[in-house]
């Protein structure tokens, strides 16, 4: 798998931020491998492999927020990041692994990209530590 084939990085990242503006999971979907895995930022909170694992949290954890905003966006050719403002919503703080916030909180998805689909999310805290993540690119292997 290269990070050159498929979907241009441009067209996915316009695919994601859609996806995640409008809070559509299946429209999400389809940009997700099927075997995608996803870590959270926070130590503790559980990371999920697959399609249909990846967009359930998505929905669990849209429910338990009041909304996301897509604050600034990233583009690197194997790795995409996603800065995202995380607002709180009246649930009660973190119970199930999710990795939700205990306030606003904006944090960071590096998403690697291999043959136009997302194989590889993995959430930070740090922008920094981020755009490192993002510029080092999708692992050799998947």
């Amino acid at each position: 798998m290269s990070p050159s084939r498929g979907p241009g990085i441009s067209t996915v990242t316009a695919h994601l931020r859609r996806a995640v503006g409008n809070a559509d999971w299946q429209f999400l979907g389809e940009a997700l491998h099927p075997q995608v895995h996803w870590s959270a930022p926070r130590p503790g909170a559980r990371a999920c492999r697959g399609r249909s694992r990846v967009l359930s949290r998505c929905a669990r954890l849209h429910t338990r927020l009041s909304g996301v905003t897509v604050e600034e966006t990233f583009m690197y050719p194997g790795a995409i990041v996603l800065g995202l403002w995380l607002r709180l919503g009246t649930s009660t703080p973190d119970s199930d692994g999710l990795g939700c916030p205990v306030s606003d909180e904006l944090v960071y998805q590096v998403l690697d990209v291999v043959d136009g689909l997302v194989v590889r999310i993995t959430g930070y805290t740090d922008r920094t530590q981020a755009l490192t993540a993002a510029y080092d690119g999708p692992a050799a292997t998947f």
